[in-house]
C-alpha cells in the first residue's frame, strides 16, 4: 500500500519545529502580543456574524463574506508562525479586497444586491478592486486615500511575481529557499500588517452585528476598546478617560 512521501512528513515537521520557535518570540515581544490581540478580537466580530447575521440572503451574504476573512486571518497566522511569510502576506490581500467590498455595501444597500447576481463581467466592471476604492474615496469626500497603496505593496510582494518579492523567500543575509526558514524581522512585518488589516476589517463588519444580542455587544465593544488602544500606541490617537467611559456607557457594561 502506498503511503504519504516521507519528504511531506519531514516538511510539516519542520514547518511545527519553526511554529513553537516563533511562538516564543512572539511571547517575549509585546507589541506582536499586541498586534495578535486586535486580530483576535477581528477574529471575534466575524464569528459573531455566523452566529447571528443569517436571517436573509443580505445577511448571508455578509456572514459568509466574514466567514472568508476569519480564515484568511486564521490561514494567515498559520502560515506565517510557520515560516512562510510570503505565502501569509498573499493571503491577507483577500482581506483588504474584502473589507472594501463590505465598506462599499454600506454605503448603499443596493450594490450588496447587484453583487449578488452579478455574472462575471459586472463583477469585474463595478466590483473589482479599483473600482470599489474609487466609490470609497469618493463617498468620503477627502481626495485619494492610500488604499490603493496598500493594495499595491501586497500584490507586489506577495500575490504577483516580482523581482523586489524574492526577498520574501530567504532569511535575511541568506540565499533563497525552498520551504519555510525562521526569520524574526519577517514575522514582525507580517503580524504589524495583520494587525492593521484587522482593525479595518474589524470596523467594516462589526456595524452589521445587533447590540440588542448581549454577546454581540459584548464582542463589539470589546474589539472597540482594543482598537482605540491600538490607534493610541500606533497612531497617535488620544482618547482621554472620559471617552473610555461613554463607550462603555453606549454598550451598557465593562469589557472583560
Amino acid at each position: 500500500m502506498k503511503t504519504i512521501a516521507t519528504n511531506f512528513i519531514t516538511l510539516h515537521g519542520e514547518e511545527e519545529r519553526l511554529r513553537g520557535l516563533a511562538i516564543q518570540a512572539i511571547e517575549n515581544t509585546p507589541d506582536l502580543l499586541v498586534h495578535l490581540e486586535i486580530t483576535h478580537r477581528a477574529m471575534d466580530v466575524l464569528d459573531m456574524l455566523r452566529k447571528h447575521f443569517t436571517a436573509n440572503s443580505d445577511e448571508l451574504a455578509i456572514s459568509h463574506l466574514g466567514i472568508r476573512v476569519f480564515n484568511a486571518f486564521a490561514s494567515a497566522i498559520k502560515l506565517s508562525l510557520a515560516g512562510y511569510y510570503q505565502a501569509g502576506v498573499m493571503v491577507m490581500r483577500y482581506v483588504i479586497e474584502t473589507s472594501e467590498l463590505v465598506e462599499l455595501f454600506q454605503l448603499d444597500r443596493q450594490h450588496l444586491e447587484r453583487w449578488k447576481v452579478a455574472d462575471q463581467a459586472t463583477l469585474i466592471r463595478e466590483f473589482g478592486p479599483a473600482k470599489v476604492r474609487k466609490e470609497l474615496d469618493k463617498a468620503a469626500g477627502k481626495g485619494k486615500s492610500r488604499r490603493e497603496e496598500i493594495y499595491k505593496k501586497f500584490s507586489h510582494y506577495a500575490a504577483h511575481p516580482s523581482v523586489e518579492g524574492f526577498a520574501m523567500l530567504r532569511p535575511k543575509g541568506m540565499d533563497s529557499r525552498c520551504g519555510p526558514f525562521p526569520d524574526i524581522t519577517a514575522l514582525r512585518a507580517v503580524l504589524e500588517e495583520m494587525g492593521e488589516l484587522a482593525v479595518r476589517a474589524g470596523f467594516a463588519f462589526a456595524i452589521f452585528l445587533d447590540s440588542r444580542i448581549g454577546e454581540c455587544n459584548a464582542v463589539n465593544h470589546k474589539f472597540l476598546r482594543t482598537a482605540m488602544d491600538f490607534a493610541e500606541r500606533y497612531h497617535g490617537k488620544i482618547y482621554s478617560d472620559q471617552n473610555r467611559l461613554e463607550v462603555d456607557r453606549l454598550f451598557g457594561d465593562t469589557p472583560q
